[in-house]
């Protein structure tokens, strides 16, 4: 299968939905589906494949789920650099209003998206709203861990379609007054970040740069355990608490990234690549290539052409 891939643009778009029509989205198999309560819900049914893709700011709180979601690794970045980690059944994905995200899926999965205008967020939740929804919803940018009541709203949602009469709206207003507080909720708690759970964001970064900077050379546990200031078990431990990956998964992951960055804008041997991006030789960066795309290197730059 081809990855997609597209940059965000300077059009305009009315709302999430009209985004996923027109842009490259458009590939994948979709269902939409318009909810009435006091507002208008636009709601996603979508069988995502492999792509990297941009997705521009929209005036709407975007939450959604993915239904299944097998073996399928992925990044996400919202302005304060990449994250990743593996995709699971259940997962929260929040995107707040009026941010550019960006994501990177490494295979198949099935979401559920609903997309509230901010308007309606305000109106549902008064004088509760904050006044910035964005700084609000910032702590669970990209995706954190799986969520039931998030998940099970949001399948019954879909589920209920379009129900007729005051009841029915009132219904389904409710139910996406529940969403919006749960996310809020989890949000000000400081639900634990993929990326930045245990970790400042400073932290963070601080160990990401360095990675990003020894890419091609060995990388040793106790020099990113030194940066967080921990000790390296300690250090391991909230790295896989955090992110749902070693400190080793995560590093061949970023290596994988940067190969394919060199496939794609550069015409090197992939014995070249494979030294340049920090793998021991070539057989090694096929290996992990394949394991992280389920393509050998080669086969994934004759599908960019």
């Amino acid at each position: 299968m081809r990855t997609e891939n597209v940059q965000v643009g300077r059009e305009a778009y009315e709302n999430y939905a009209e985004f996923y029509r027109r842009s490259s989205y458009s590939a994948f198999p979709q269902q939409h589906r318009t909810i009435e309560g006091t507002g208008r819900y636009s709601m996603i049914l979508v069988e995502q494949g492999r792509h990297e893709l941009a997705d521009p700011a929209v005036e709407e709180v975007v939450i959604s789920t993915p239904l299944s979601a097998p073996a399928c690794s992925y990044d996400w970045n919202m302005g304060a650099g990449w994250a990743g980690g593996k995709s699971r059944t259940g997962d929260l994905i929040v995107v707040p209003p009026n941010v550019e995200s960006r994501w990177r899926v490494g295979g198949p999965r099935k979401l559920v998206i609903l997309a509230v205008p901010v308007d309606h967020v305000r109106s549902l939740l008064g004088p509760e709203c904050p006044d910035d929804l964005s700084s609000a919803l910032e702590p669970l940018s990209g995706s954190t861990a799986p969520n039931t009541v998030v998940s099970t709203l949001l399948q019954q949602l879909w589920t209920l379609g379009d129900p007729d009469g005051p009841l029915g709206r009132m219904l389904v207003d409710s139910m996406v007054l529940s969403l919006i507080c749960q996310v809020l909720i989890l949000a000000k708690a400081g639900t634990p970040h993929p990326a930045t759970g245990a970790f400042s964001s400073r932290d963070w970064r601080r160990v990401c740069d360095y990675i990003d900077a020894h890419l091609q050379e060995e990388i040793a546990l106790a020099d990113l355990a030194r940066l967080a200031g921990w000790s390296v078990r300690h250090f391991t431990r909230m790295f896989r608490q955090s992110t749902g990956q070693t400190p080793h998964n995560f590093i061949v992951h970023r290596r994988v990234d940067r190969a394919k960055d060199l496939l794609r804008k550069q015409k090197l041997q992939l014995a070249d690549v494979a030294l340049t991006c920090g793998f021991a030789d070539q057989s090694h960066f096929t290996t992990c290539f394949r394991k992280a795309t389920g393509l050998t290197p080669l086969r994934w730059r004759r599908e960019l052409v």
